[in-house]
């Protein structure tokens, strides 16, 4: 026969509840700080980068200023990148005496991993899409740049 009173054995239960309520609780405070900790890469610590596909002939000039940076590594797979580029132009008429077509290039960069965006730009041109090309990729250069320097 148990000498023990019926309390002592509901604290000893209660005890062993409180234990393991704590371990999860710990447990989940350690993968909420990992989860914390693993948030968008900074500009600087992107290395490979995937050009999102499009029909628009602008990403391809993108692609082609981005591959000669020897800073970053073009992929083929988006499972390879640390972020994925997308770029979206329009092109709007300008009203003037004569038709001027303005293209406005976004490019956005995003973070594989956390879907956040990491650096993101918007610039215009009229008719050269080539130089638009460059300003683009020459703002991600300069940005790359402060970014690495600040840290």
């Amino acid at each position: 026969m148990n000498s023990r009173p019926l309390g002592y054995a509901r604290f000893e239960v209660a005890s062993e509840i409180t234990a393991i309520l704590a371990l999860l609780v710990s447990a989940g405070f350690a993968a909420a700080q990992v989860t914390l900790a693993a948030g968008p890469l900074r500009l600087h610590q992107v290395r490979s980068i995937y050009v999102a596909p499009s029909s628009d002939d602008f990403v391809s000039l993108v692609k082609a200023r981005l591959e000669k940076w020897n800073a970053l590594e073009i992929v083929s797979k988006p499972e390879e990148a640390d972020a994925i580029l997308t770029c979206r132009t329009s092109t709007t008429m300008v009203p003037a005496k004569v038709v001027v077509w303005r293209t406005i290039a976004e490019a956005t960069l995003v973070d594989r991993r956390s879907q956040k965006p990491i650096w993101k730009t918007a610039k215009s041109a009229t008719y050269d899409t080539g130089a638009l090309a460059d300003d683009i990729i020459e703002q991600l250069k300069k940005d790359w740049r402060t970014s690495a320097g600040q840290y």
